[in-house]
């Protein structure tokens, strides 16, 4: 294969590679009740009794829940299944109860 055509199958392959990510996007999970005032106020009363002896109202012993960069689906899992020195809440918070923290975390920059 000769270099122009070695440089047209990358860029087909980064092509294909593009609209894979794009159909993998449009299927990441979202938090369902983001932006409702019922799951916010939830939220915050979840937030105080599971989460803020941790992250406190900007960061503590774990990050910054309210700027986190984390997608829906990333705060989901590591909420569930823990990371690094957080423990998994899965056994003590559902999923509709880690939903409602992060339309909590969402709906503001800082614990109120």
């Amino acid at each position: 294969m000769t270099g122009a055509g070695l440089a047209a199958a990358a860029l087909a392959a980064a092509v294909a590679s593009l609209s894979f990510d794009t159909a993998v996007a449009d299927d990441a999970i979202v938090n369902p009740v983001l932006g409702q005032p019922d799951a916010i106020a939830e939220g915050r009363v979840i937030y105080r009794s599971r989460c803020y002896i941790c992250h406190l109202g900007k960061g503590g012993r774990g990050p910054n829940l309210f700027a986190s960069k984390l997608s829906d689906e990333q705060f989901l899992e590591t909420a569930i299944n823990g990371r690094r020195t957080m423990p998994a809440l899965g056994t003590l918070m559902t999923p509709d109860e880690v939903w409602a923290v992060h339309a909590y975390v969402k709906s503001t920059d800082h614990y109120e």
